[in-house]
C-alpha cells in the first residue's frame, strides 16, 4: 500500500533531484508516495506555476494507479485551480499512457534533453485542459 506524503516538499524535490539524477528546479508543491516502511518509493511535483498552467513531473515505481491519477488532477483542480496541465516526456511508453488518459499532443521540443535535434534528445509535450483535469479529478 502506497501512503501519500504532503507538506513536505523540499524533502520530497530533494529526494526526487537525487533520484531523477537531475538538476535541481523549483518546485510549486511536491508529494512523496511512501511505501508501509514510510521509505519514499515515487514523487510528482508541480512546477512553473503561472496561475493558468503547470508543468507536472512524475517519477513512479510501475505504472500510475487510479488513485495517483485522482490525487494529482484534484490538487491540480482544487489547489492549483489549473486551466492546463502540461506534460512533457521522451519516453513513448509514457506518451501512450497520457493520451490514454484525454491529453492532447501539442509539440516536439527539440533538444530539450540533449544537443542536438535527433529523436533521442527531444520531448514530446502534451496537455491536458480544464475539462480533461476536472474529469480525472473525480
Amino acid at each position: 500500500m502506497i501512503k501519500i506524503i504532503t507538506g513536505q516538499d523540499e524533502a520530497v524535490a530533494s529526494w526526487a533531484f537525487k533520484t531523477w539524477g537531475c538538476l535541481p528546479f523549483h518546485v510549486d508543491l511536491a508529494v512523496g508516495l511512501a511505501n508501509d516502511r514510510g521509505e519514499l518509493v515515487g514523487a510528482f511535483a508541480f512546477s512553473g506555476y503561472n496561475g493558468s498552467d503547470a508543468e507536472i513531473h512524475v517519477l513512479m515505481p510501475g505504472r500510475l494507479t487510479r488513485r495517483i491519477v485522482r490525487l494529482i488532477f484534484g490538487i491540480a483542480l482544487r489547489h492549483f485551480d489549473l486551466n492546463r496541465l502540461t506534460v512533457r516526456t521522451r519516453k513513448p511508453s509514457m506518451a501512450r499512457g497520457v493520451l490514454k488518459l484525454g491529453a492532447q499532443y501539442e509539440c516536439t521540443v527539440n533538444r530539450l534533453y540533449g544537443p542536438t535535434d535527433r529523436e533521442e534528445h527531444a520531448g514530446m509535450q502534451f496537455v491536458f485542459f480544464r475539462e480533461t483535469i476536472e474529469k480525472l479529478a473525480r
